[in-house]
């Protein structure tokens, strides 16, 4: 089941981004967080409705993950789309996934103490570099 979710939840995001941007882009920007809105509710419907079908009860600790999750989620797509309407997608787009990069990487070090040798940090450099030499 968790191969559907990961894939739903790749092309759902990948949509959510396509179609908040050309929301920013036809004028339309004063209707993003309606649009999020909307698009989120309907994630968390299709998902509490799979869980009703396989009758699954989620635990509190994987209700309270997945909340903080999609508010996480909510946030940055909100963010993102806002910072459309004010600047052009080939900057917004390289920063947005360069810091994702860098605060995941952070995070993977500080929260579970993972620890980036040289090749690890030459590799998120490389990334974010990548990143920005592909959308010049």
């Amino acid at each position: 089941m968790w191969k559907k979710f990961a894939a739903l939840a790749f092309f759902a995001n990948g949509f959510c981004l396509l179609v908040g941007k050309v929301l920013a882009e036809s004028g339309l920007g004063n209707f993003i967080l309606l649009y999020l809105l909307i698009f989120y509710s309907i994630g968390f419907l299709y998902s509490f409705l799979l869980c009703l079908k396989n009758r699954i009860i989620p635990i509190k600790k994987a209700v309270l993950v997945g909340a903080g999750a999609g508010i996480s989620s909510f946030s940055g797509s909100l963010f993102l789309l806002l910072a459309l309407k004010r600047i052009a997608g080939p900057i917004v787009f390289p920063i947005a996934i360069g810091g994702n990069l860098a605060t995941v990487s952070l995070l993977a070090t500080l929260i579970f103490k993972e620890r980036l040798g040289t090749k690890g940090i030459l590799g998120i450099i490389s990334g974010i570099a990548g990143i920005i030499l592909l959308s010049i």
